[in-house]
């Protein structure tokens, strides 16, 4: 086998990823839990092309309504690569034909049988939107073909391509109108550094809160504090985005004009903006800005609530204590620091109008690991099992110290992929599955959460980020907070129950994590991707012996039960907030496949 390439222009790559992440979100969320899937031929193939190589995938979507495509595996969990174009076909149409992305994904909607509610009309708006924005980000790469997403770390963060490979809307960013360009200075993909946008406010109503730092080491750190007017005054950083909506709010156009908030322009720190769009690496800093900027990336709205700038201090408290237990099953557990929040908000008004300037101008710290691993060394999860801009995983070049563009090269031995994942596996189960079971916390690790430690490619650590989204459990992980004087909003905000924190960690590691890296280790040789669950199966039975306590969610996935999945097309087409994500079951990827025969070609 060798990184045999396709040549495909921009345009066609981008339909291709936003068809295919549109896919795994059927397949998965739908399809599989409906039973609506099979590996097989229509009993009509006209429309079909006469050859097609690899497994037949048919879906009935509804009575009315199939689509057909050809994969390169079958797998229980709906992870596969795609091989053709996606046919649709319905009722009593003469044949099977190719659809465009804005006529499937309306058939889609038009033909849904299964939901509760109202549609999100907007949503076919959202995923040309996103193949659109993924064209512009492909065009570029193409044209920087020396800039490789696997370089570093900041490369990492602004060559992830394609997005999250299980959602609808991967690259959708509703931007405000005016702000929109083929290639804003503000989006990472395009290989951005931006000077961050600085407003001065009184010191009075500037509040910071922080763990183990003084308020100058805050203040000095998240904004150019030359800038400010005298003494009595301090500067903050912003989004550029988020400034110039912070700036049309007439409340804050009223205290520019009053001289209460100074417009400084862009005129802090030259900053990269990360995949997640809204934090900040600044190189040679010792810590990240993330601040908020209320634009809808994907799912969310992405601005710092202001009950999550309160959870992240205490979240950090806690990581702090956890540290001191040197509990030896969390030998391996590397967290990003985030030990300050600062905002401003007005002395004067109603605590509503207090809590919207809290929530535009907060700013959480977040550790610049880099400082501690060095650049070189770190690269963010979700770019390193991503395809480049022909769909090709560039993990495999990675593990053997080249690139795809090196030529046609042979893929690295299945052992030497086994020993590699093996190694990766050891730095993210048994931190992840320690601190749910041993201490009731619910770290989050999906792709973009996590960042690999590694000494010329081979795993050495993984560091976990994102205390935001750090969840306790209502049977242990509560615990945690005795001591803590909370507001009821920000309590509720930070507590799980148990099934829900069990939910969130098994989806992100197994279906959102480790499906994805097995899917990229395994290209071309589907069959590897089997070896590869038993290397997963393996490390859960090795981490299931070190926990020493009851387990009960991890036994019943060693034996065989279900996976659960969260449903992002469903929040999407619901027009639903992320935080009422609901999860299907996937069968266990362990299950014995069933004993069908392989079609591996039409014709």
């Amino acid at each position: 086998m060798s990184y045999a390439r396709f040549s495909r222009l921009p345009g066609e790559t981008s339909r291709h990823a936003s068809t295919h992440a549109l896919l795994n979100c059927i397949i998965k969320e739908v399809a599989i839990p409906h039973d609506a899937m099979t590996y097989r031929w229509p009993d009509r193939r006209e429309g079909l092309p006469e050859h097609l190589h690899g497994t037949p995938l048919l879906i009935e979507w509804s009575a009315s309504l199939s689509l057909f495509v050809m994969v390169d595996r079958r797998s229980v969990i709906g992870s596969h690569f795609y091989l053709s174009d996606t046919y649709l076909r319905e009722a009593g149409a003469a044949g099977w034909h190719a659809p465009g992305m804005a006529e499937l994904i309306s058939s889609l909607l038009e033909h849904c049988q299964w939901h509760d509610g109202t549609l999100n009309r907007e949503l076919c708006d959202q995923v040309v939107q996103s193949q659109d924005i993924m064209t512009a980000i492909v065009t570029h790469a193409v044209e920087q073909p020396r800039l490789h997403p696997l370089t570093d770390y900041r490369c990492s963060e602004q060559g992830l391509w394609f997005g999250h490979p299980n959602h609808p809307t991967p690259k959708a960013r509703q931007w405000p109108p005016h702000l929109l360009q083929d290639r804003p200075a503000y989006a990472p993909e395009f290989s951005a550094t931006t000077a961050l946008h600085q407003f001065s406010f009184p010191m009075e109503g500037l509040s910071v809160q922080a763990n183990r730092l003084s308020d100058l080491d805050v203040l000095s750190n998240v904004a150019d504090q030359t800038h400010a007017e005298g003494d009595e005054r301090g500067v903050l950083s912003m989004h550029p985005v988020q400034a110039d909506l912070f700036r049309r709010d007439a409340r804050v156009a009223e205290m520019i004009r009053e001289g209460i908030i100074g417009d400084l322009g862009q005129s802090g720190w030259p900053a990269v903006p990360t995949a997640s769009m809204r934090t900040w690496y600044i190189e040679g800093h010792p810590w990240f800005l993330k601040g908020s900027l209320n634009v809808r990336i994907t799912n969310c709205v992405r601005k710092n609530a202001w009950y999550e700038l309160e959870s992240t201090l205490v979240i950090d408290r806690i990581m702090h204590r956890l540290a001191q237990k040197k509990d030896s099953v969390l030998e391996a557990l590397c967290v990003a620091q985030e030990p300050a929040t600062v905002h401003w908000a007005p002395t004067e008004g109603d605590d509503d109008l207090k809590r919207w300037f809290r929530e535009q101008t907060g700013m959480i710290l977040r550790e610049n690991f880099c400082q501690r691993f060095s650049p070189d060394r770190c690269l963010l999860s979700a770019t390193l099992f991503a395809r480049d801009t022909q769909l090709v995983p560039m993990v495999l070049p990675f593990i053997e110290g080249t690139t795809p563009s090196d030529g046609d090269r042979a893929l690295p031995s299945e052992h030497r992929v086994r020993q590699w994942f093996q190694a990766y596996l050891r730095t993210l189960v048994a931190p992840v599955m320690g601190l749910f079971f041993r201490h009731g916390i619910v770290m989050e690790p999906h792709l973009q959460n996590c960042v690999l430690i590694h000494d010329e490619g081979m795993p050495r650590k993984m560091l976990l980020r994102d205390f935001e989204g750090v969840k306790l459990t209502d049977d242990k992980g509560v615990d945690w907070l005795a001591g803590e004087s909370l507001h009821p909003r920000v309590r509720k905000s930070m507590t799980y129950r148990r099934e829900q924190g069990w939910n969130r960690i098994a989806y992100c590691l197994l279906v959102n994590h480790v499906a994805e890296a097995i899917l990229a280790l395994s290209w071309q040789r589907p069959d590897l991707g089997d070896a590869l669950w038993q290397d997963t199966l393996d490390e859960l039975r090795r981490v299931r012996q070190t926990l020493e306590m009851p387990t009960p969610e991890l036994d019943a996935l060693l034996a065989g039960g279900d996976l659960p999945c969260k449903t992002n097309f469903k929040l999407r087409l619901m027009a639903q907030a992320d935080r009422q994500a609901q999860y299907v079951a996937l069968p266990s990827p362990w299950q014995v496949a069933r004993a069908v025969d392989r079609e591996v070609a039409y014709g």
